[in-house]
């Protein structure tokens, strides 16, 4: 008689454990690859019940405050799938990381570890990789003009960076020039700005032009037009004499 209680007992027991939920994630492990500090990556991992019980979700707790995540509170019913949405806050956080979450369920499994990785640029090198306005020189000596004359300058505007440069101004208080225009660059493209300078005043004036764009570390550059202004002579101004072909 107890022997048979015995086997009894035994096979309710292996009915019972063979009854059980369990739990089987697509993967355990995902890697964020490299990105950029600040962002929040955010990653999925989907599961599925392989047993015959319904699957609850008990807990499930992150090795660390940087990383936040949900999951279906719902049994998922035996042949169903549920999810932990598993979000790393890098703001703060540059460099590698290595992080798990531990998941714990009525699975024939009670413990499982998931675990996200990846590499946080930080924002040093962020900033190092967007546009960059270069130019050739940013002051330009003229020399002696006379009042209503024109000189024409040449600078060479380079994007040195890994980001589209826009420019999206060039002025000057002085109300004394024209340009040829403002555009984007591609990286390591270059353009030649062309400006006309006018002065208004004698003297020796420093006029200044400011250039705008999305330059990441400076966005307004400035030129300098150096020149010693004269007042016109009378002949020069009724023949409207221009040395400088304009």
């Amino acid at each position: 008689m107890k022997k048979i209680s015995l086997v009894i007992l035994l096979l309710f027991a292996f009915t019972f454990i063979h009854a059980q939920s369990i739990i089987e994630f697509e993967k355990e492990t995902h890697d964020f690859g490299t990105f950029d500090e600040g962002k929040v990556a955010t990653y999925d991992f989907v599961f599925k019940n392989r047993g015959k019980t319904p699957l609850i979700l008990q807990s499930v707790e992150p090795s660390c405050g940087c990383t936040s995540p949900s999951y279906t509170k719902e049994p998922i019913a035996p042949g169903k799938s549920g999810k932990i949405s598993v979000s790393y806050s890098s703001q703060g956080r540059p460099n590698a990381f290595h992080k798990s979450i531990t998941v714990r369920t009525n699975s024939e499994e009670p413990v499982k570890v998931l675990y996200i990785k990846g590499f946080v640029n930080p924002k040093a090198a962020v900033a190092a990789s967007a546009a960059a306005l270069t130019l050739d020189r940013t002051v330009a000596n003229i020399g002696s003009l006379q009042i209503g004359q024109t000189a024409l300058q040449k600078f060479v505007i380079t994007n040195t960076g890994t980001s589209d440069l826009a420019i999206s101004g060039i002025r000057s208080d002085c109300n004394c020039i024209t340009h040829s225009g403002t555009r984007t660059l591609k990286p390591k493209e270059s353009y030649i700005l062309e400006i006309k300078y006018t002065p208004r005043q004698k003297g020796n004036i420093v006029d200044e032009v400011y250039i705008t764009s999305n330059d990441g570390k400076s966005p307004t550059h400035r030129l300098q037009l150096k020149a010693n202004v004269m007042e016109a002579s009378p002949m020069k101004e009724n023949a409207q004499k221009n040395p400088f072909g304009f």
